[in-house]
């Protein structure tokens, strides 16, 4: 099945509703799911995983016509890596840890076609109130419009940044770039940020993007570190 990863398929759509919640943990939880040639970027001696929470809208293949396309909420743990080798020198670059939808068909899909890692899960979103939900695994929040008292720009200049996601397939590191003309993350206050998929979670700040974004998720390409 492996093989049907390697095809050169684009696709694009549109993100709607975008939520960006961050947080911290030891590196030791996640350094076993992570591949020996990435390494895990640093934020203050810990890990940072940001879960996106979006809504995929009028998604297909760039060759399909727009009738045949499809609409999911997608839920990602994406782990942030040092992937300065691989890309001229600036960490722009994630790892899907574990992904979640409510749909059956598109976490059958996407197992074959992706490395998103996608699972079924129950999700459940009640006003600004998200829980994600497997039997008692779980992880919930609530979010809030107004700016926090406290932000850290550096932060939103890291997580801004982001554009590309690694991954293997047969044994080659590859990479895929995600194309977009603007990424307008505003800060948004949470509480209540509680989680057991991970055991050393430390919420860091979370983000909206309010428009609605047309993107492209490229084909993968194999790496190689930048000369």
């Amino acid at each position: 099945m492996e093989m049907l990863k390697k095809l050169p398929i684009r696709y694009v759509g549109e993100l709607h509703q975008v939520r960006l919640i961050n947080f911290s943990v030891e590196k030791e939880e996640v350094l076993p799911y992570l591949p020996k040639d990435l390494k895990v970027r640093d934020y203050h001696g810990r890990a940072l995983i940001s879960l996106v929470n979006v809504k995929l809208r009028n998604m297909r293949p760039s060759f399909a016509p727009k009738l045949l396309h499809f609409d999911y909420q997608h839920i990602g743990f994406r782990l942030l890596v040092d992937d300065a080798p691989y890309s001229g020198g600036a960490a722009r670059g994630i790892y899907f840890l574990r992904s979640f939808t409510d749909k059956a068909l598109i976490v059958q899909g996407g197992r074959y076609l992706t490395n998103y890692r996608l699972e079924k899960a129950l999700i459940t979103n009640t006003e600004n109130r998200f829980e994600l939900r497997q039997g008692e695994t779980y992880l919930t929040y609530t979010l809030h419009e107004d700016r926090p008292q406290k932000v850290r720009p550096a932060l939103q200049e890291m997580i801004g940044a982001l554009d590309r996601a690694y991954s293997h397939i047969d044994g080659q590191l590859v990479r895929v770039r995600i194309m977009r003309e603007r990424w307008p993350i505003e800060w948004m206050s949470c509480e209540g940020f509680e989680t057991s998929y991970f055991q050393t979670a430390r919420f860091e700040g979370a983000f909206q993007v309010r428009d609605v974004i047309h993107y492209q998720w490229l084909p993968p390409m194999p790496v190689v570190p930048c000369a």
